[in-house]
């Protein structure tokens, strides 16, 4: 089975966005916010209602950093992460039951949480590339 998901690299002050698992096989695992691409529509759009869903927010500005491919045991990944900006006045709070944990990190605390195990590599290129990732040009 094949999974393609919609996940925002949301950069606000310096800091990206983590937030903690609530429920599932992976509880307690921090990921990128977002979620699964439902039939016609594009995982750009699957990642704005997820966020409008799961963090009760709007994105802004957004563009596709990567896309990465990860083999579950029951299933296959592909992940296109997006490096976003939250909305003007946007405070994300985490839907109840989706994330425990909200956790805004800069990039010497990326490494500090416990990634899911398809997030874990991406976030390891995104602290030695993390000036040119969001650059005023970029965001």
């Amino acid at each position: 089975m094949s999974v393609r998901v919609g996940a925002g690299i949301i950069h606000r002050g310096g800091k990206v966005l983590a937030a903690r698992r609530a429920g599932g096989p992976q509880e307690g695992l921090w990921e990128l916010p977002g979620g699964k691409v439902e039939p016609g529509e594009g995982s750009a759009d699957a990642l704005r209602r997820e966020i409008r869903e799961e963090l009760g927010c709007e994105l802004g500005v957004s563009w596709l950093y990567d896309t990465v491919e990860h083999d579950y045991p029951d299933f296959h990944l592909t992940m296109d992460c997006y490096v976003c900006a939250l909305a003007p006045g946007a405070e994300p709070t985490p839907a109840e039951g989706v994330h425990s944990e909200l956790r805004w990190l800069g990039r010497d605390e990326l490494l500090d949480v416990e990634w899911l195990p398809a997030d874990r590599a991406l976030m390891a290129g995104l602290t030695y590339y993390w000036d040119e990732v969001f650059s005023d040009q970029m965001l």
